[in-house]
């Protein structure tokens, strides 16, 4: 049998209560019910199940069982009752099944979500997100929505798609865009809000109500 191949290879299967790896993507913590690593040279993979906790950087990710995937842990994916903390954006989703790349600091779900943003004091679901942990921008596809808290009651926002510009305060509403606010109601092709300002802004077909009490 060859050592050489023996060094790169290893299986273990083992309670921790808590791991660190160091590479070139942030340092990354992990712990687990259970946990299982086989250490073969590209295809690493690590499965914590049973109950799991991730930390890379700024990003908290639980979930009943997850998978740290490739060199240095590039990838991440949970699965049941999945929740992720962005501790620097303030931001908290919560899906079923979600993917994050280390490396490109970007989450993707294919599935519900839903999100809060507390900082500015927001909730958006949909079936399809991406998020960049970088900027907070996120897409949001299929059934999207957005409901937020102002100073004259819930903003509503729901299309086929909204894209949210986390750092312009901008939200883009896109296909069959409906907005709800402050006793008027608007239906339009596209709409843009303007978060800091409460500015709407819509082209395409509009139709409306103002003043629905």
């Amino acid at each position: 049998m060859n050592k050489k191949r023996i060094s790169r290879s290893l299986i273990i299967s083992l309670f921790i209560p808590l791991l660190t790896i160091v590479g070139a993507t942030e340092p990354i913590s992990f712990k687990g019910g259970y946990t299982k690593a086989v250490m073969v040279e590209g295809k690493e993979a690590i499965s914590l199940t049973q109950g799991a906790t991730v930390v890379s950087g700024s990003i908290t990710l639980s979930a009943q069982a997850i998978e740290l995937i490739g060199p240095n842990a590039r990838f991440l994916t949970g699965t049941d009752k999945v929740i992720i903390t962005d501790s620097e954006k303030n931001i908290i989703i919560k899906s079923n099944k979600i993917s994050f790349d280390r490396e490109k600091n970007t989450l993707l779900v294919d599935g519900w979500v839903e999100i809060e943003d507390l900082n500015n004091e927001l909730i958006a679901s949909g079936a399809y997100l991406n998020y960049d942990s970088n900027t907070g921008n996120m897409k949001l596809q299929v059934s999207a929505s957005i409901h937020r808290n102002t100073e004259n009651g819930i903003m509503t926002l729901k299309g086929n798609s909204i894209e949210y510009e986390r750092e312009k305060e901008m939200v883009s509403v896109i296909g069959d865009a409906f907005t709800s606010y402050n006793g008027d109601s608007y239906s339009s092709s596209i709409t843009i809000v303007n978060l800091s300002t409460n500015e709407i802004s819509m082209s395409g077909e509009i139709s409306g109500s103002i003043n629905e009490q």
